[in-house]
């Protein structure tokens, strides 16, 4: 009652003011992230220090593809070349992203469904170079005459023992082909959701979020269940292409970029880092992340130039050696 009193009778602009400080004490207590304007008016020694290795191993992640590529493009024939520059692209855009992610903290949702999309895209991408190593679809059924293909593989190796081996006929790859391409469509629409729930009403999207998960996981397993099999297939025909290497290489996007996010998320919440809004304790801590994340896309990067090098390498080997025998 006194404090009611006290509010009636202060001044009318006191009153604006403090109702103006309540709105925005309650606006602050609601939003972790700062906008641009109060990130960088409070900028620390430890953000300006990320900022700057950030920014470092961004370049050398494109440097690392600019290599790449120039080597894909003289050793690559055409139906060859755009899927695997493609699918060496993917790393340099997760570190762009999670270089904006430290640039501007507000962004990170949109930058954290960067990554995801990029495994998305990944799969199909990775799906259509594997049938272009053997031609195509219907030149893998003929060079197999009719070989059998496990399905237990990971990441369903263990509740799919029960299941026969599958003889690869059109209909069935057809399908195989469903279960990779229905990523980036399925999880797409669900991403898309969830960033506008986040950024136009972040409560509503704390109650939801987790609904959406089962629906993630599930898309995932299912794309990278079909890839594996297909990988599989494919390797006892190019077995010197080192497929299971660059499937490794595109599953370390989602363990990463997704699994290793949300382990490190929850973990870091032991240890006190940062001070009040706006540069808080999840400021530092996606800022920690998001810096192993670029240094682990370097090192994948060149794991991913050594698996993009060996098979293509020794074909255009033996075509020199041939004109070089033609000329002579």
């Amino acid at each position: 009652m006194n404090a009611t009193k006290d509010y009636i009778l202060m001044d009318p602009t006191e009153q604006i003011s403090q109702t103006l400080d309540l709105q925005q004490n309650d606006t602050h207590s609601q939003r972790t992230h700062p906008t641009v304007e109060e990130y960088y008016g409070n900028m620390t020694a430890f953000l300006s220090l990320a900022i700057f290795i950030a920014s470092l191993l961004t370049i050398l992640n494109i440097c690392i593809f600019s290599t790449t590529v120039s080597r894909l493009r003289r050793h690559l024939n055409k139906p060859l070349l755009r899927p695997s520059i493609m699918m060496v692209g993917l790393y340099p855009i997760i570190s762009v992203a999670a270089l904006v992610t430290i640039l501007v903290p507000y962004s990170w949702f949109i930058c954290h469904t960067v990554m995801h999309v990029m495994f998305m895209v990944g799969g199909p991408v990775f799906r259509t170079l594997l049938f272009r190593y053997v031609s195509s679809e219907q030149n893998y059924v003929k060079e197999t005459g009719g070989e059998a293909v496990q399905l237990n593989t990971p990441p369903c190796c263990c509740w799919c023992l029960c299941l026969p081996l599958v003889i690869p006929t059109k209909a069935k790859l057809c399908i195989s082909r469903y279960m990779v391409w229905q990523m980036p469509f399925w999880q797409g629409s669900i991403m898309l959701v969830m960033n506008i729930l986040y950024y136009k009403d972040i409560q509503l999207y704390r109650q939801v979020m987790y609904f959406f998960i089962p629906f993630i996981v599930c898309s995932i397993v299912l794309g990278v269940w079909s890839l594996q099999i297909t990988v599989r297939a494919i390797t006892k025909l190019r077995g010197d292409y080192q497929l299971r290497k660059k499937m490794f290489c595109l599953q370390l996007v989602v363990m990463l970029c997704k699994l290793q996010y949300l382990i490190l998320y929850d973990q870091l919440d032991g240890i006190k880092m940062g001070g009040e809004y706006p540069i808080n304790h999840t400021i530092y801590k996606q800022t920690i992340i998001n810096i192993l994340i670029l240094v682990e896309m370097v090192l994948v990067s060149m794991m991913v130039q050594s698996a993009y090098r060996t098979p293509i390498q020794v074909q255009v080997d033996e075509v020199n050696k041939e004109r070089e025998i033609t000329r002579i």
